[in-house]
């Protein structure tokens, strides 16, 4: 009989039931922390991380935005001015210049006699630039004021060289090898010779006044066409 009866080890605890939960034990990892609560642990590890990347890239930009010099922070007041328009180089006297417009060379009592001249500035239209000139008063030439007028540029067609009205008729044999028994103008680097009296041909087909008759220039000076307004000899325009 007594070998059918089994008895219950003294001592032994029942496991309380609580609800919602199986009876079955949650698992422990080999370090006794359960799974869930490691899982968190990452979590807020990765999220302390990225918060400190994040403070220190903020420190360091704040430091090197400091340490940048005021004009590489875009100061305004810093900043270098520009003209709107730099004024023109400085003209002798009695050569006035407007902006793109025709210019004042010199009065008629000024160029009242034959080969008195008058050197001046004219500004190019197109580019502005600023190119040395001068106005001849011709000998008769031409039945209107304006036609007694010849304008032109001094700088030498193709060429580097500054051109000059020799009055001194001696020089042009000695240094041109040309005679002549009124004034010239000549390109004293490459030995040209124009006849303010003679037209020739510009590129084109175009007569201008101030043909070649010796030396190695292709075509007469560029020409600029002088005007009368009243009192006033006036340079509208260049060729």
């Amino acid at each position: 009989m007594s070998d059918a009866i089994q008895t219950k080890p003294k001592f032994q605890a029942q496991m309380p039931t609580i609800p919602g939960l199986t009876g079955r034990p949650t698992p422990e990892t080999s370090t006794g922390i359960s799974e869930p609560l490691k899982g968190r642990i990452v979590q807020v590890a990765i999220l302390s991380a990225t918060m400190l990347v994040v403070l220190a890239i903020g420190w360091w930009a704040y430091r090197t935005t400091r340490s940048l010099p005021a004009r590489s922070q875009g100061s305004l007041a810093e900043l270098p001015t520009l003209p709107v328009d730099s004024p023109p180089p400085a003209l002798p006297v009695g050569a006035s210049v407007q902006s793109n417009g025709p210019v004042q060379v010199g009065s008629l009592q000024e160029l009242s006699r034959p080969w008195s001249f008058k050197r001046f500035h004219f500004r190019k239209r197109n580019s502005s630039e600023m190119v040395p000139a001068l106005a001849i008063r011709l000998p008769g030439v031409g039945t209107e004021t304006d036609g007694r007028f010849w304008g032109f540029s001094l700088q030498a067609p193709y060429g580097r060289c500054e051109l000059e009205l020799v009055t001194d008729l001696s020089r042009l044999p000695k240094q041109f090898g040309f005679k002549s028994r009124y004034p010239m103008v000549v390109d004293p680097c490459t030995g040209t010779v124009y006849d303010p009296l003679r037209l020739g041909t510009a590129p084109g087909g175009a007569w201008v006044r101030g043909e070649v008759v010796s030396g190695s220039g292709l075509r007469p000076p560029i020409a600029i066409e002088i005007r009368i307004h009243g009192n006033q000899v006036i340079a509208t325009q260049i060729e």
